[in-house]
Protein backbone atom coordinates (compact mmCIF):
# COMPACT_ATOMS: atom_id res chain seq x y z
CA UNK A 1 0.00 0.00 0.00
CA UNK A 2 1.37 3.22 -1.34
CA UNK A 3 -0.66 5.31 0.99
CA UNK A 4 1.00 5.37 4.59
CA UNK A 5 -0.49 6.15 7.73
CA UNK A 6 0.22 8.04 10.79
CA UNK A 7 -0.46 7.22 13.50
CA UNK A 8 -0.26 3.80 12.13
CA UNK A 9 -2.15 1.65 15.04
CA UNK A 10 -3.45 3.96 17.71
CA UNK A 11 -5.29 7.24 17.66
CA UNK A 12 -4.62 9.29 21.27
CA UNK A 13 -6.11 11.76 22.61
CA UNK A 14 -5.62 13.65 26.36
CA UNK A 15 -8.37 14.36 28.38
CA UNK A 16 -8.38 17.28 30.35
CA UNK A 17 -10.84 19.42 32.80
CA UNK A 18 -10.82 22.80 31.56
CA UNK A 19 -13.02 25.68 30.88
CA UNK A 20 -14.67 25.53 27.42
CA UNK A 21 -15.28 28.70 26.39
CA UNK A 22 -11.32 29.34 26.41
CA UNK A 23 -9.70 26.23 26.10
CA UNK A 24 -8.77 25.01 22.65
CA UNK A 25 -10.51 21.63 21.23
CA UNK A 26 -9.03 17.94 22.48
CA UNK A 27 -7.68 16.71 19.13
CA UNK A 28 -5.46 14.68 17.31
CA UNK A 29 -3.88 14.56 13.58
CA UNK A 30 -3.68 12.02 11.01
CA UNK A 31 -1.45 12.34 8.26
CA UNK A 32 -1.71 10.62 5.01
CA UNK A 33 0.59 10.26 2.43
CA UNK A 34 1.26 9.20 -1.10
CA UNK A 35 4.23 7.23 -1.24
CA UNK A 36 3.95 6.66 -4.78
CA UNK A 37 5.40 7.73 -8.00
CA UNK A 38 2.56 7.84 -10.43
CA UNK A 39 -0.45 7.24 -8.59
CA UNK A 40 -3.50 8.95 -7.13
CA UNK A 41 -5.23 8.04 -4.18
CA UNK A 42 -8.51 9.09 -2.88
CA UNK A 43 -9.26 8.19 0.86
CA UNK A 44 -12.32 8.54 3.06
CA UNK A 45 -12.30 8.27 7.25
CA UNK A 46 -15.01 6.57 9.33
CA UNK A 47 -15.80 6.29 12.91
CA UNK A 48 -17.78 4.11 15.17
CA UNK A 49 -18.34 6.73 16.98
CA UNK A 50 -19.77 10.10 15.04
CA UNK A 51 -21.56 11.69 17.87
CA UNK A 52 -18.33 11.44 19.90
CA UNK A 53 -15.96 13.01 17.16
CA UNK A 54 -15.49 15.40 13.96
CA UNK A 55 -13.25 14.44 11.01
CA UNK A 56 -12.05 16.90 8.68
CA UNK A 57 -11.64 16.41 5.95
CA UNK A 58 -13.67 13.09 5.76
CA UNK A 59 -12.69 12.32 2.52
CA UNK A 60 -10.79 13.77 -0.23
CA UNK A 61 -8.00 13.29 -3.31
CA UNK A 62 -4.02 13.18 -2.65
CA UNK A 63 -1.63 13.26 -5.32
CA UNK A 64 2.00 11.13 -5.80
CA UNK A 65 4.30 12.51 -3.31
CA UNK A 66 2.09 14.90 -1.72
CA UNK A 67 -0.10 14.23 2.46
CA UNK A 68 -3.40 15.52 3.92
CA UNK A 69 -3.58 15.72 7.12
CA UNK A 70 -7.01 14.97 8.86
CA UNK A 71 -8.10 16.35 12.27
CA UNK A 72 -10.20 14.66 14.54
CA UNK A 73 -11.81 16.52 17.31
CA UNK A 74 -13.14 15.44 20.48
CA UNK A 75 -16.24 17.01 21.12
CA UNK A 76 -16.81 18.44 24.49
CA UNK A 77 -20.01 17.34 25.55
CA UNK A 78 -18.35 13.47 25.20
CA UNK A 79 -15.18 14.41 26.91
CA UNK A 80 -17.12 15.72 30.06
CA UNK A 81 -19.11 12.32 29.80
CA UNK A 82 -15.43 10.32 29.27
CA UNK A 83 -13.87 12.30 32.47
CA UNK A 84 -17.20 11.78 34.55
CA UNK A 85 -16.83 8.25 33.77
CA UNK A 86 -13.00 8.25 34.96
CA UNK A 87 -13.88 9.59 37.97
CA UNK A 88 -16.83 7.66 38.98
CA UNK A 89 -15.15 4.09 37.98
CA UNK A 90 -11.97 5.08 37.18
CA UNK A 91 -9.41 3.92 34.69
CA UNK A 92 -11.54 1.20 33.63
CA UNK A 93 -14.06 3.28 32.17
CA UNK A 94 -11.75 4.66 29.35
CA UNK A 95 -8.84 2.15 29.05
CA UNK A 96 -12.04 -0.41 28.04
CA UNK A 97 -12.66 2.11 24.77
CA UNK A 98 -14.38 0.53 21.45
CA UNK A 99 -13.57 3.77 19.58
CA UNK A 100 -12.17 2.66 16.04
CA UNK A 101 -11.21 4.30 12.95
CA UNK A 102 -11.56 3.49 9.22
CA UNK A 103 -9.69 4.76 6.64
CA UNK A 104 -10.09 3.49 2.92
CA UNK A 105 -8.01 4.29 0.39
CA UNK A 106 -8.85 3.73 -3.25
CA UNK A 107 -6.41 4.45 -6.23
CA UNK A 108 -7.99 6.96 -8.74
CA UNK A 109 -7.60 8.22 -12.56
CA UNK A 110 -5.32 11.66 -12.99
CA UNK A 111 -8.35 12.67 -15.39
CA UNK A 112 -10.79 12.29 -12.33
CA UNK A 113 -8.29 13.63 -10.24
CA UNK A 114 -7.90 17.08 -12.24
CA UNK A 115 -11.61 17.53 -12.99
CA UNK A 116 -12.67 16.93 -9.44
CA UNK A 117 -9.38 19.30 -8.20
CA UNK A 118 -9.60 22.20 -10.62
CA UNK A 119 -13.47 22.23 -11.74
CA UNK A 120 -15.79 20.98 -8.54
CA UNK A 121 -16.76 23.44 -5.81
CA UNK A 122 -16.55 22.40 -2.28
CA UNK A 123 -19.98 20.79 -2.67
CA UNK A 124 -19.53 19.36 -5.62
CA UNK A 125 -16.80 18.22 -4.42
CA UNK A 126 -17.78 15.91 -1.39
CA UNK A 127 -21.00 14.50 -3.87
CA UNK A 128 -18.76 13.49 -6.22
CA UNK A 129 -16.55 11.91 -4.19
CA UNK A 130 -19.55 10.73 -2.12
CA UNK A 131 -20.59 9.09 -5.56
CA UNK A 132 -17.66 7.71 -6.20
CA UNK A 133 -17.42 5.55 -3.35
CA UNK A 134 -20.89 4.39 -3.54
CA UNK A 135 -19.69 3.17 -6.81
CA UNK A 136 -16.77 1.70 -5.64
CA UNK A 137 -18.84 -0.58 -2.97
CA UNK A 138 -19.13 -3.01 -5.46
CA UNK A 139 -15.43 -3.84 -5.95
CA UNK A 140 -14.18 -4.78 -2.59
CA UNK A 141 -11.07 -5.64 -4.16
CA UNK A 142 -9.87 -2.15 -5.39
CA UNK A 143 -10.38 -0.34 -1.71
CA UNK A 144 -7.89 -0.39 1.24
CA UNK A 145 -8.95 -0.95 4.61
CA UNK A 146 -6.79 0.43 7.72
CA UNK A 147 -8.55 0.57 11.45
CA UNK A 148 -7.07 2.50 13.62
CA UNK A 149 -7.57 2.06 18.01
CA UNK A 150 -8.74 5.04 19.89
CA UNK A 151 -6.77 5.89 23.56
CA UNK A 152 -8.52 7.97 26.08
CA UNK A 153 -5.31 9.35 28.16
CA UNK A 154 -6.68 11.72 31.17
CA UNK A 155 -4.22 14.31 32.84
CA UNK A 156 -5.21 13.55 36.35
CA UNK A 157 -3.53 17.35 37.73
CA UNK A 158 -6.51 18.86 36.04
CA UNK A 159 -9.28 17.44 37.89
CA UNK A 160 -11.46 19.46 40.09
CA UNK A 161 -10.83 18.25 43.89
CA UNK A 162 -13.95 20.16 44.55
CA UNK A 163 -16.86 18.04 46.40
CA UNK A 164 -20.08 18.11 44.55
CA UNK A 165 -23.05 19.64 46.26
CA UNK A 166 -25.59 17.46 44.62
CA UNK A 167 -23.87 14.28 46.05
CA UNK A 168 -24.64 15.38 49.31
CA UNK A 169 -21.45 17.13 49.87
CA UNK A 170 -19.39 13.62 49.01
CA UNK A 171 -18.45 14.59 45.39
CA UNK A 172 -18.81 11.46 43.26
CA UNK A 173 -19.22 7.99 44.68
CA UNK A 174 -15.78 6.48 43.99
CA UNK A 175 -13.81 9.72 45.27
CA UNK A 176 -15.81 9.58 48.69
CA UNK A 177 -15.46 5.52 48.99
CA UNK A 178 -11.81 6.24 48.34
CA UNK A 179 -11.23 9.01 51.08
CA UNK A 180 -13.20 7.18 53.53
CA UNK A 181 -11.11 3.45 53.16
CA UNK A 182 -8.10 5.89 53.12
CA UNK A 183 -9.43 7.30 56.42
CA UNK A 184 -10.57 4.10 58.02
CA UNK A 185 -6.75 2.60 57.19
CA UNK A 186 -5.22 6.20 58.10
CA UNK A 187 -7.16 5.97 61.64
CA UNK A 188 -5.21 3.15 62.77
CA UNK A 189 -1.60 3.30 60.97
CA UNK A 190 1.29 4.87 62.16
CA UNK A 191 -0.23 8.16 62.81
CA UNK A 192 -2.78 7.46 65.13
CA UNK A 193 -0.25 6.27 67.23
CA UNK A 194 -0.46 9.33 69.69
CA UNK A 195 -4.25 8.91 69.87
CA UNK A 196 -6.12 6.84 73.18
CA UNK A 197 -7.97 2.96 71.98
CA UNK A 198 -11.31 5.44 72.92
CA UNK A 199 -10.96 8.17 70.59
CA UNK A 200 -9.74 5.79 67.63
CA UNK A 201 -12.65 3.28 67.99
CA UNK A 202 -14.85 7.15 68.19
CA UNK A 203 -13.37 7.84 64.32
CA UNK A 204 -13.65 4.75 63.53
CA UNK A 205 -17.23 4.87 64.07
CA UNK A 206 -17.91 7.95 62.60
CA UNK A 207 -16.03 6.97 59.62
CA UNK A 208 -18.07 4.15 59.17
CA UNK A 209 -21.20 5.95 59.59
CA UNK A 210 -20.06 8.13 56.90
CA UNK A 211 -19.15 5.52 54.37
CA UNK A 212 -22.95 3.73 55.36
CA UNK A 213 -24.74 7.12 54.59
CA UNK A 214 -22.95 7.59 51.22
CA UNK A 215 -23.93 3.52 50.28
CA UNK A 216 -27.67 4.38 51.26
CA UNK A 217 -27.48 7.63 49.37
CA UNK A 218 -26.06 5.87 46.27
CA UNK A 219 -28.63 3.21 46.43
CA UNK A 220 -31.55 6.13 46.73
CA UNK A 221 -29.94 7.56 43.97
CA UNK A 222 -30.34 4.67 41.69
CA UNK A 223 -33.89 3.94 42.97
CA UNK A 224 -35.16 7.49 42.08
CA UNK A 225 -33.08 7.48 38.55
CA UNK A 226 -35.05 4.23 37.85
CA UNK A 227 -38.74 5.73 39.07
CA UNK A 228 -37.58 9.21 36.71
CA UNK A 229 -37.07 6.64 34.01
CA UNK A 230 -40.30 4.80 34.05
CA UNK A 231 -42.20 8.24 34.94
CA UNK A 232 -40.49 9.44 31.27
CA UNK A 233 -41.60 6.14 29.58
CA UNK A 234 -45.01 6.64 30.89
CA UNK A 235 -45.60 10.21 29.86
CA UNK A 236 -44.32 9.33 25.77
CA UNK A 237 -46.82 6.66 25.88
CA UNK A 238 -49.40 8.67 26.91
CA UNK A 239 -48.28 11.67 24.93
CA UNK A 240 -48.10 9.48 22.33
CA UNK A 241 -52.17 8.04 22.86
CA UNK A 242 -52.80 11.46 22.88
CA UNK A 243 -51.75 12.75 19.56
CA UNK A 244 -52.68 9.97 18.21
CA UNK A 245 -56.68 10.26 19.85
CA UNK A 246 -56.27 13.86 18.65
CA UNK A 247 -55.47 13.23 15.36
CA UNK A 248 -58.10 10.40 14.71
CA UNK A 249 -61.02 13.28 16.07
CA UNK A 250 -59.49 15.68 13.46
CA UNK A 251 -59.85 12.94 10.68
CA UNK A 252 -63.29 12.64 11.83
CA UNK A 253 -63.88 16.18 11.48
CA UNK A 254 -62.65 16.39 8.02
CA UNK A 255 -64.52 13.70 6.91
CA UNK A 256 -68.24 14.32 8.29
CA UNK A 257 -68.33 17.47 6.09
CA UNK A 258 -67.30 15.42 2.94
CA UNK A 259 -69.70 12.90 3.59
CA UNK A 260 -72.41 15.42 4.38
CA UNK A 261 -72.15 17.07 1.42
CA UNK A 262 -72.00 13.68 -0.48
CA UNK A 263 -74.67 12.70 0.31
CA UNK A 264 -76.66 16.29 -0.39
CA UNK A 265 -75.21 15.90 -3.84
CA UNK A 266 -76.39 12.45 -4.21
CA UNK A 267 -79.97 13.25 -3.04
CA UNK A 268 -80.03 16.21 -5.54
CA UNK A 269 -78.87 14.13 -8.70
CA UNK A 270 -81.59 11.01 -7.55
CA UNK A 271 -84.38 14.00 -7.67
CA UNK A 272 -83.62 15.57 -10.70
CA UNK A 273 -83.50 11.99 -12.14
CA UNK A 274 -86.76 11.14 -11.08
CA UNK A 275 -88.22 14.19 -12.36
CA UNK A 276 -87.06 13.38 -15.87
CA UNK A 277 -88.32 10.25 -15.74
CA UNK A 278 -91.93 11.12 -14.35
CA UNK A 279 -92.54 12.96 -17.93
CA UNK A 280 -93.67 15.93 -18.88
CA UNK A 281 -93.41 19.27 -16.99
CA UNK A 282 -96.19 21.75 -17.21
CA UNK A 283 -94.27 24.12 -18.60
CA UNK A 284 -93.37 21.37 -21.87
CA UNK A 285 -96.92 20.84 -21.52
CA UNK A 286 -97.93 24.41 -21.94
CA UNK A 287 -95.50 25.04 -24.98
CA UNK A 288 -96.80 22.56 -26.61
CA UNK A 289 -100.28 22.97 -26.23
CA UNK A 290 -99.47 26.58 -27.84
CA UNK A 291 -97.57 25.32 -30.89
CA UNK A 292 -100.29 23.08 -31.61
CA UNK A 293 -102.72 25.90 -31.31
CA UNK A 294 -100.72 28.15 -33.61
CA UNK A 295 -100.48 25.47 -35.82
CA UNK A 296 -103.96 24.86 -36.21
CA UNK A 297 -104.69 28.38 -37.21
CA UNK A 298 -102.55 28.10 -40.00
CA UNK A 299 -103.90 24.85 -41.30
CA UNK A 300 -107.11 26.15 -40.66
CA UNK A 301 -106.35 29.59 -42.58
CA UNK A 302 -104.88 27.46 -45.04
CA UNK A 303 -108.16 25.79 -45.57
CA UNK A 304 -109.91 28.79 -45.72
CA UNK A 305 -108.10 30.68 -48.72
CA UNK A 306 -108.14 27.48 -50.77
CA UNK A 307 -111.83 27.31 -50.55
CA UNK A 308 -112.70 30.80 -51.56
CA UNK A 309 -109.96 30.10 -54.29
CA UNK A 310 -111.41 27.07 -55.59
CA UNK A 311 -115.11 29.08 -55.36
CA UNK A 312 -113.69 31.80 -57.41
CA UNK A 313 -112.18 29.75 -60.34
CA UNK A 314 -116.40 28.12 -60.48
Amino acid sequence: MSLSINPESTIGFTLKRTDKSTAPPTKSILTLTNNSQHEFYAFKVKTTQPRRYLVRPNQGLIKHGQSEEVTIILVDKEKQILLNEFEQIGPGAIESSKDKFLIQSKVVEEEFYESTKSNATAKEFADVLTTMWREAATDKAAISNKKLQVKHTVDTASLSTTTNNSSGGYGSVSAASDRIREGLSNSTGPGSEGLMPEQQFKDNANLRKKYDELVAFSVNLTAERDILNNALEQAKRDLNREMAARMSAEDSAVQAPSRSSTRSKSASDAEETKKAKSGFSFFQLLVIATVMFFVGRYVGAEGVIKAVTKGQDL
